[in-house]
């Protein structure tokens, strides 16, 4: 609350979350037909009938502050099990357990202009090891923004894979569609956007991104 030790002027709010997707349990189509053997259905699975094998995990604690009426700021800590053989189809690959430390924080300078800064950090065993990331989007509300990022492959094994992924970004918004232009480095994996995921191959060169809501 307001006013206390940890809430301060402004108070704070405090928010853990968690989420798990198993497996079904899964059996043989037949007595004579291993699961997935081509010409069956693959399986059967009785309703509800959950397995212990997990798709992902995510366990998340996050802390939003406001420290005065221009600045205010959010810390997040994650703890991640993502089998990417099933998800991604990277047959062969370890389950991935990853720990992530979010600071995202933004400075206002006038009602319609501000600044929002955020870096970010991954550790894990798997995969392609440990990742930085940092971010800077200036937006002059209600219709420009310009965004600066750059992701770091730091801990990658392989010394000539420890890429950087630079991006920069501008954009304009009128009413419930935005225009934006982005140059740079994306590399492969899930990409989410407005709640929809999707699986994106590595490139570069420039995107021209138009959405709109109805």
């Amino acid at each position: 609350p307001r006013k206390s030790k940890l809430g301060g002027k402004y108070g704070m709010d405090i928010s853990v979350n968690f989420s798990q997707i198993n497996d079904i349990v899964r059996q043989p189509a037949g007595d004579t037909s291993a699961i997935n053997v081509s010409g069956t259905l693959g399986y059967t699975s009785k309703l509800f009938q959950v397995s212990d094998h997990i798709f992902m995990r995510d366990i998340q604690i996050h802390l939003h502050k406001k420290f005065s009426r221009k600045f205010h700021a959010t810390a997040e800590y994650l703890n991640q099990i993502f089998d990417i053989a099933s998800i991604q189809g990277h047959a062969g690959d370890p389950v991935i357990h990853d720990n992530i430390i979010i600071l995202d924080m933004t400075y206002k300078f006038t009602s319609k202009k501000s600044l929002r800064w955020e870096a970010q950090t991954l550790f894990t065993k798997q995969d392609k090891r440990n990742w930085l990331a940092a971010l800077a989007e200036y937006t002059i509300s209600p219709h420009w923004f310009i965004t600066a990022s750059d992701q770091w492959n730091y801990g990658n094994p392989e010394a000539d894979k420890q890429l950087h992924y630079y991006t920069i970004a501008g954009g304009y918004s009128i009413k419930t569609t935005r225009f934006a232009l982005t140059y740079g480095r994306q590399r492969e994996g899930v990409v989410c956007v407005g709640g929809v995921c999707r699986q994106v191959p590595a490139s570069s060169g420039f995107y021209l991104t138009i959405s709109s809501s109805f």
